[in-house]
């Protein structure tokens, strides 16, 4: 399930010599937050590692398969009542056998949310 343009939409994206980042906003009003948690919404970290997914893709334009993560650190929830707006920072890019590898920070001003290394297939 695609969650681009449906759980959140992309705001800004910025290209640097050590990677790219995208700016986010989450749709608070989304039905996944009425459900993980009702009252106490938190952006499921199964979310977060697709929209990674997602956001390689528009980058690299092209279909991607998930096929290894390294490292995952889930460090503070992301309730999009206090925090709609984020960022996801790729660095470490490498592509090598049809597989890409990075490491992305998810985060906004000071606080860090998610870290995690992924490999991702071309489809």
């Amino acid at each position: 399930m695609k969650l681009l343009n449906n759980l959140y939409e992309i705001k800004q994206q910025t290209i640097a010599e050590s990677g790219f980042e995208y700016i986010i906003s989450l749709d608070k009003e989304h039905s996944i937050y009425k459900a993980h948690f009702p009252n106490n919404p938190i952006t499921p970290g199964v979310c977060i590692i697709q929209i990674c997914k997602e956001l390689m893709e528009a980058h690299t334009g092209e279909s991607l398969f998930l096929s290894k993560l390294n490292n995952v650190k889930f460090l503070s929830i992301i309730d999009p009542r206090v925090a709609d707006t984020v960022k996801f920072s790729f660095s470490k890019i490498s592509f090598e056998d049809s597989i890409y590898k990075c490491a992305v920070l998810v985060h906004w001003e000071t606080i860090q949310f998610s870290k995690l290394s992924m490999y991702l297939q071309r489809k």
